[in-house]
């Protein structure tokens, strides 16, 4: 892609260009960049490029004649977009980014002092474009950002085409987190899923990520952007995590999924587990049946008072607490006391407390010796 950027201060925009990915793009011919210095073309015997505006106000205006000469001198047979660079344009976001990638070249003119000359934006501009709901010194961060931006989807700058499609804004949502070497820093750790090598789970794990994410800072992406029904779903379940006030951490969503049959398999003697699974969590019942292994006698347990009393004296330092009517899963202190439909584990599924939604209450616990 050929971009031509017309401006009173080249200068400001050539370090930019020569360093990193913009440079080695540019270097390798993948990008080309051509810097034209506006003061070059006036024709006023000081050199001047801006004049007192018309009908009075403060600041100076940048004159249409050297602007409209040193874009027409420069562009004969152009068949870009011709841009300025100014905070009354289209706001910039990724699906304008797209566009312009598409295009055969670009201009980009780099306005300065109060603006300019309105006669030299009829005359050889397409288009004014903002990069945000403020105002600079001019219109050379703005060209800069409009060419890194672009240049990031022209094929081979990234060196890896999948790159610019899983991005903040392509998707249509915030970017998940990233990771890298060494897996714990400052007792921070790295996602344990991020380190499996299970490829569905880190794709589940990034897709909740990013609708978490986007969901928290900038919702109104959401109702633009292109979601499943999985999305949807997922959406739905994070928006009620939001709205509870729960003492612990959360987990992912796809461990909550797990869950029933994990605890399935942890409390319910194997004789009992197809039948267990087929009654609690399979076909059109809800997860929240679990308690029907204790009521179908597939688990020996406590109930009532005394199931409360089991668990209550004794809490485990840390427990898992799953909600089975919002699909969630917690890291929270054992001793927690939640009202409810509730089902809480110690991390090692070696107890459990149980209310159904009707308050019944069943303990469990598994015999290690």
């Amino acid at each position: 892609m050929k971009i031509k950027v017309f401006t009173l201060f080249p200068e400001m925009l050539r370090p930019m260009l020569s360093q990193s990915i913009l440079g080695r793009a540019i270097k390798n011919g993948l990008l080309e960049v051509e810097l034209y210095d506006i003061r070059a073309y006036t024709l006023d015997k000081h050199r001047r490029t801006d004049d007192y505006p018309f009908g009075g106000g403060a600041g100076m205006v940048m004159s249409a004649q050297p602007i409209v000469d040193a874009i027409e001198a420069n562009t004969a047979g152009f068949s870009g977009r011709r841009v300025y660079l100014s905070p009354r344009g289209r706001r910039l976001d990724q699906r304008i980014v797209e566009e312009l990638a598409r295009e055969d070249g670009l201009v980009l003119l780099c306005g300065h002092y109060e603006g300019v000359d309105q006669r030299a934006l009829d005359a050889v501009i397409d288009e004014e474009l903002s990069i945000g709901d403020y105002v600079l010194t001019g219109g050379e961060l703005g060209a800069l950002v409009v060419i890194d931006a672009v240049a990031r989807l022209v094929p081979g700058v990234l060196g890896s085409d999948e790159s610019p499609e899983d991005e903040s804004f392509t998707t249509g949502l915030l970017e998940y987190p990233q990771y890298t070497r060494p897996a714990e820093f400052r007792g921070r750790a790295v996602p344990e899923v991020l380190l499996n090598g299970n490829h569905d789970h880190i794709t589940a794990w990034r897709r909740e990520q990013s609708l978490r994410l986007t969901l928290e800072r900038r919702p109104e992406l959401l109702e633009t952007a292109p979601l499943t029904d999985a999305d949807r779903a997922m959406l739905k379940r994070l928006r009620r995590a939001e709205a509870l006030d729960i003492p612990g951490e959360r987990l992912e969503l796809r461990l909550a999924d797990q869950f029933p049959r994990q605890w399935i398999n942890a409390f319910v003697p194997e004789a009992g587990r197809k039948a267990a699974r087929k009654q609690c969590i399979s076909g059109r019942r809800h997860v929240g049946f679990l308690w029907q292994a204790f009521t179908l006698g597939l688990i020996d347990g406590l109930t009532g008072d005394k199931a409360e009393a089991a668990w209550r004296a004794q809490p485990p330092e840390e427990a898992l607490l799953f909600l089975p009517d919002e699909g969630l899963l917690y890291r929270v202190p054992g001793a927690l006391e939640l009202p409810g439909h509730v089902v809480l584990t110690d991390p090692d599924m070696t107890r459990t407390l149980l209310r159904a939604a009707d308050g019944r209450r069943f303990y469990a616990a598994v015999d290690l010796s």
